[in-house]
């Protein structure tokens, strides 16, 4: 059953794009990660070795269980696919979603940490890293994201035994995290790497095996989707915003449960690197970032909360309607404003506390920000954004449109003068013609399905 799992993945993936993109890919980790390599010794010049290690570890904990989470979260309510065939096939949910585990542990390895591994010992000539160091630390790397894995899979299963012990999990896994980075409490996997301890690898291992454990006993052996909280929020917001398409979208997000997943794969990144940056202002002596400049950040990276919106919908059924592409993306854009909204405007005022005169210019920053990528994701991946994850010609393009005024944006908000402000200026007029010019190659670019 492994095995058509992985199979499915596959084809899953070359279906959205070309069929030789999905290893162009790995090409790229093992490209910038060698390079990244060859500087690591100017990196722990800035950073000491102890932050280093722990930041590596806590974000590739982070993509673990966001990756898990969006995996085990969204991929039931994708349409039909082998994770919700327990419907209809003699094998119990339970079975499913364990074999969805390993599918995920696989997959993700090989497409991501394996090309890692490959890259830092192809740089061990210039890097002067041993194979023997590079071997520890890529084990530790493995370990980090297994856990990430391992927490994902006993969330998605309390998830399905209740609401409320769900979000209790979430916050418990968040509160170790941010612990964890203050230094309160040991993160084993960064332990293991800094002290070489098989204490802290065995505590690993056996956390890693107890959540996975724990998760498979806790799923239930049949899944049955809960209606009666959705009944009538159909026509309730169709009476209220007067919009079919805006009404049976917020029915999604409420079926979909995406306002929970997006602070996962959103929030909690985020706020993890908000406090991140302090530690690194507190390290360099200087405010490396202020509160205009995150919001910036938090503006470039809220395009994640997009592609949920997108994993939704059934395109060849939404072929048959009088619809366009464009009326989809339309609505997406507009339900992607509010829940991003819901979560970062209080991240705004938060960051702004102590400047409050920032304030209006930190919103500013962040809708127009926001406006332009949602309008270049437009563009670029049309009505199926999670197409361009996997097409390396989309996400060139996408990097060049988002990084470059993403860069000048940021830094031009690091220390404002005039002629910052001016640059700000000059860039956020750009970035609104371009964002125009976007829309109207959108309509045009993305008529049909096909």
């Amino acid at each position: 059953m492994l095995k058509y799992f992985l199979i499915e993945e596959y084809r899953r993936h070359v279906a959205m794009t070309k069929k030789y993109s999905l290893f162009v890919f790995p090409l790229y980790i093992i490209f910038f990660t060698a390079i990244g390599a060859v500087f690591i010794q100017d990196v722990l010049a800035i950073f000491p070795y102890r932050k280093f290690i722990l930041m590596n570890m806590l974000s590739v904990f982070i993509y673990g269980f966001g990756v898990g989470s969006f995996e085990f979260l969204g991929r039931a309510v994708e349409g039909f696919n082998l994770s919700n065939t327990y419907s209809i096939l003699p094998i119990s949910s339970k079975k499913i979603y364990l074999y969805s585990y390993y599918r995920d542990a696989i997959y993700y390895t090989l497409l991501f940490l394996a090309p890692a591994f490959a890259g830092l010992l192809l740089s061990s000539p210039l890097s002067h890293l041993t194979p023997l160091q590079i071997s520890i630390f890529s084990l530790s790397l493995l370990l980090s994201m297994f856990l990430g894995y391992s927490a994902s899979y006993l969330a998605f299963s309390i998830y399905h035994r209740s609401r409320v012990g769900y979000i209790a999990f979430v916050l418990v896994v968040f509160a170790y995290l941010v612990l964890s980075y203050l230094s309160y409490v040991p993160f084993v996997v960064a332990e293991f790497q800094i002290t070489k301890n098989p204490v802290y690898l065995a505590v690993s291992v056996l956390a890693i095996a107890g959540m996975a454990g724990v998760a498979y006993m806790l799923t239930p052996t049949e899944l049955y989707e809960k209606r009666r909280f959705r009944h009538g929020k159909l026509a309730q917001y169709h009476r209220r915003f007067k919009d079919i398409l805006f009404a049976k979208e917020l029915v999604d997000v409420l079926r979909g449960g995406i306002i929970i997943k997006s602070t996962l794969t959103y929030f909690l990144p985020m706020l993890l690197l908000f406090i991140f940056v302090r530690v690194l202002n507190r390290v360099s002596s200087r405010n490396v970032y202020n509160s205009l400049s995150l919001t910036v950040m938090l503006s470039i990276f809220s395009t994640v909360v997009y592609s949920w919106l997108t994993i939704m919908d059934d395109y060849r059924y939404i072929a048959e309607l009088p619809l366009q592409p464009w009326d989809l993306i339309k609505t997406h854009i507009k339900i992607h404003v509010l829940i991003v909204s819901i979560i970062s405007v209080p991240i705004i005022i938060w960051l702004n506390m102590g400047t409050p005169e920032y304030l209006p210019f930190a919103f500013g920053l962040f809708y127009l920000n926001v406006f332009y990528l949602l309008t270049i994701t437009a563009y670029l991946a049309g009505y199926r954004v999670t197409s361009m994850l996997f097409d390396p010609g989309v996400v060139m393009k996408f990097s060049v449109y988002s990084v470059v005024p993403g860069i000048i944006l940021t830094i031009s908000s690091i220390n404002i003068g005039l002629m910052g402000t001016v640059i700000i200026i000059i860039t956020a007029i750009m970035m609104m013609v371009l964002a125009f010019i976007s829309i109207k190659r959108a309509k045009k670019k993305w008529k049909y399905f096909d």
